[in-house]
């Protein structure tokens, strides 16, 4: 068994987990990104995909929070990111893969869903507030942050911060406060535009309410999993053409693209 099927076996066991907790309580959750995408095109996870998102609505992903603790087994430990993602980590310790000399384990992240506003000049405000924010999280971190390709302008921005030692200057903490109270403006349950406010394809993530709507089960593997009333209007805006598959050469997972095989 490849590295990555185990990694996505260990996953589908802690999805198992947070299912059994979301009915319990009866919280809401809607798969993400990839996630989606692979229980539309592939009843799974994407073949070479080894990590999973979700998002929660707010008020359900504060109280998961404060359950879960409670909840979980021991072997499953939980990591908080307040940072520039704002998600929550669920990890299995049990199981661990070494990728490139790096011991890895399964998780599942975890997104609070919040609300954005949809009229233009809102919009405008609150989109850039949030990514000069999000900006100076990255630099007060610049040390940190992984080598990839972000783009020109994002690469342009680390090499000089990094020349110019820019973090010394930033107080991270204080920055990532000013960072979630920013995406909190806006309520999920009162927006008509709602979404994973801070995820990797940043306004693409959003869409109107009736897009995530009420819940629909999708098959995964062999189990059922939460998505979007909506799943195309949600995987065209953010991938296009999202049943066709990418080059044989971008067919690589989280783990083998940030630490290797």
């Amino acid at each position: 068994m490849s590295k990555v099927r185990q990694i996505q076996l260990g996953e589908l066991s802690l999805l198992e987990k947070y299912i059994e907790i979301c009915r319990k309580h009866n919280l809401r959750y809607y798969a993400l990104g990839g996630t989606l995408l692979g229980a539309i095109r592939h009843k799974g996870f994407i073949p070479w995909d080894d990590d999973m998102d979700l998002g929660m609505p707010r008020k359900d992903y504060e109280k998961f929070l404060e359950i879960c603790r409670n909840e979980l087994p021991s072997n499953v430990i939980l990591r908080i990111h307040d940072d520039n993602l704002g998600n929550t980590s669920i990890m299995d310790t049990s199981l661990q893969i070494e990728f490139g000399g790096v011991v890895c384990s399964p998780f599942i992240d975890v997104f609070p869903l919040d609300g954005y506003p949809s009229d233009g000049f809102h919009y405008f405000l609150h989109t850039n507030k949030i990514k000069y924010y999000r900006a100076l999280s990255k630099i007060s971190v610049i040390n940190r942050l992984h080598n990839r390709d972000r783009g020109f302008f994002e690469n342009s921005i680390v090499k000089v911060s990094k020349i110019l030692h820019l973090d010394k200057l930033l107080n991270t903490e204080k920055i990532n406060q000013k960072l979630q109270n920013t995406i909190k403006k806006y309520d999920f349950e009162t927006s008509d535009l709602v979404g994973n406010v801070l995820g990797s394809y940043r306004e693409r993530e959003l869409a109107y309410k009736e897009v995530f709507g009420e819940p629909q089960l999708l098959d995964f593997e062999t189990i059922k999993i939460s998505g979007h009333a909506d799943p195309d209007a949600y995987l065209t805006k953010i991938y296009g053409d999202y049943m066709k598959l990418p080059e044989e050469s971008e067919q690589k997972g989280h783990f083998e693209s940030t630490w290797g095989e």
